[in-house]
């Protein structure tokens, strides 16, 4: 294996190789079969996902398009990560077999159940009693991060030299326009043209205001399809993309999912037992407690960020990758980011800070650009 980080791995090689098996569809499985390899549905990115069934082992092979590191979302920058957060105690998969050759990763079976797989309600609501049980996950879920963010021991890992600086925000925010504003919606806005200096000039600001946040370790891409339940336990996948950025990045990630309906008043529970729990590890680390005040400031900057990007990521997907059952989410997302609740601060109106980009946000949800979005979210191939 290539690279600085190693791993030992938590059980004997079993020389697992994905030529050594057939791969057949979840729809051929019959009952008396030698071993095979079931072809499982992925995240959005480009690797392939098998499960092993019919072997004196339950794994999942994790295939990657070729093997290399370096930028994130690859094999070695998933085995660095593996390494570290193990050593950090986090829920993470147990590796079975490392193969090279055929860019594949061999992990134990976690099974089907995601977080987003015990949500029977319409909404997660802190008032129904029928959301007990998964909002004490995601209070778990919460906690896993904290222990990320401050960890007993200290470990080196990928993430330490990447950050969600000014760049990388902005690059970010600019993967929403070159995805869904123009590559989706075909508005052609650009940074050369004067019509929306103003408009670029609230990307920058927002992103100025995060960058000058404290960084900790963050998952990256943490939310509801990316945790994991097993045996009651939850554990942390696709987390290769690991970087350091704000404390809010992963709490607004899960807490804002556009994948799922929370109330607001769940999310401010969510977020008021975060900063607590984070405030008694700090203390216990010798740190200042952060403020409720600028941490709900924080949350807002970071949920408006992180929702954008993710607006962009499904105009992405349907254009470049064609996968556009991630379409049905926008407006789940526009209605987030128009909602009162997120532009309200004690102290700070934050459509008043960014004007122009509410503007464009609320044009889209409500205004001028809803019909031309729904023609596109509808006739689009």
């Amino acid at each position: 294996m290539s690279g600085t980080f190693t791993l030992p791995l938590e059980s004997e090689q079993l020389m697992l190789r994905i030529q050594d098996f057939k791969i057949i569809n979840s729809d051929q499985i019959h009952s008396n079969h030698e071993p095979v390899l079931i072809l499982i549905a992925g995240d959005a990115s480009d690797r392939k996902f098998f499960r092993l069934l019919g072997k004196e082992i339950s794994a999942i092979c994790m295939q990657f398009p070729k093997w290399e590191g370096g930028y994130g979302g690859d094999p070695i920058s998933w085995i660095g990560m593996h390494n570290a957060l193990s050593k950090m105690g986090l829920p993470v998969p147990k590796v079975i077999e490392i193969d090279e050759t055929n860019s594949c990763i061999w992990t134990e079976d976690l099974g089907d159940i995601f977080l987003t797989s015990i949500l029977s309600e319409e909404k997660l609501d802190i008032d129904n009693p029928n959301c007990n049980e998964p909002i004490n996950y995601y209070k778990k879920a919460l906690d896993l991060l904290i222990k990320a963010q401050y960890p007993d021991i200290k470990i080196d890992h990928p993430a330490i030299n990447r950050f969600f600086d000014f760049e990388k925000l902005y690059y970010e925010l600019n993967f929403f326009i070159t995805h869904f504003l123009n590559g989706f919606l075909n508005l052609n806005i650009s940074e050369d043209n004067p019509d929306y200096n103003n408009f670029y000039q609230d990307l920058k600001l927002l992103c100025k205001k995060l960058d000058s946040c404290e960084r900790v370790l963050c998952h990256r891409d943490y939310h509801v399809r990316n945790i994991m339940l097993k045996d009651n336990e939850l554990f942390w996948i696709d987390f290769q993309d690991a970087r350091m950025g704000p404390h809010s990045y992963d709490v607004v990630s899960l807490v804002r999912d556009s994948y799922v309906k929370i109330t607001w008043k769940t999310r401010q529970y969510f977020y008021d037992y975060y900063i607590e729990n984070l405030n008694k590890v700090r203390e216990k680390n010798n740190l200042n407690h952060i403020s409720a005040l600028s941490f709900n400031l924080e949350l807002l900057l970071m949920g408006l960020q992180r929702n954008i990007k993710a607006i962009g990521s499904f105009g992405y997907l349907a254009t470049k990758k064609n996968k556009p059952n991630y379409l049905k989410y926008i407006h789940q997302t526009l209605s987030i980011l128009c909602s009162k609740e997120a532009q309200i601060h004690e102290e700070t109106d934050i459509k008043a800070m960014l004007p122009n980009l509410f503007k464009l946000l609320y044009d889209l949800h409500e205004g001028s650009l809803k019909e031309k979005l729904n023609d596109k979210i509808i006739n689009f191939k």
